[in-house]
């Protein structure tokens, strides 16, 4: 099982198309308080009580807050971004996975040599790993296209072969 840290979109867009039961398989997923905040504006009925089993609320030491929030004074990040970024730089040992769909945050975390996936990274992950089969991924892909996460044309395009060279 990985160790994930997640910012807010890739929760938001993943509950949007109906793919957050595929953290029951892939591992847990850390969230830092401004991601949990934000997840509860954005998506109220998300998580009514605590966060479901895959997912850990964490605190964030002084010093990562205080990284979060020069990240955020300097303009390279918002607020979750910056929280879920210095989370992963605080831990012992470096989360698996960042997960964003921020194209900053990406940037950032992966100069920072964290491995970062976003929310169609999440989907084509499962399938290439047959969590999933074709029928179940292709419609997670759908969904995820119909949610507010926005994809351009080409990355649209891009994960649809991807998906098709995956079965």
């Amino acid at each position: 099982m990985k160790q994930l840290v997640a910012d807010t979109g890739p929760i938001l867009h993943l509950h949007e198309a109906g793919a957050l039961h595929l953290f029951l398989s892939i591992g847990e997923v850390l969230l830092a308080p401004l991601v949990l905040a934000e997840l509860r504006v954005h998506a109220p009925a998300l998580w009514p009580g605590q966060p479901p089993r895959w997912a850990s609320a964490q605190t964030l030491s002084p010093v990562a807050q205080q990284r979060a929030t020069e990240w955020q004074h300097a303009g390279l990040l918002q607020g979750g971004e910056a929280q879920a970024l210095a989370l992963a730089l605080a831990l012992e040992t470096k989360p698996d996975w960042f997960l964003t769909d921020d194209a900053g945050a990406r940037l950032m975390a992966e100069s920072l040599g964290i491995e970062t996936h976003g929310s169609i990274g999440i989907i084509l992950w499962s399938a290439a790993t047959r969590l999933i089969q074709k029928p179940e991924a292709e419609t997670l892909l759908a969904e995820l296209e119909k949610s507010s996460l926005w994809m351009s044309p080409r990355v649209r395009a891009e994960a649809r072969a991807a998906l098709t060279r995956l079965f």
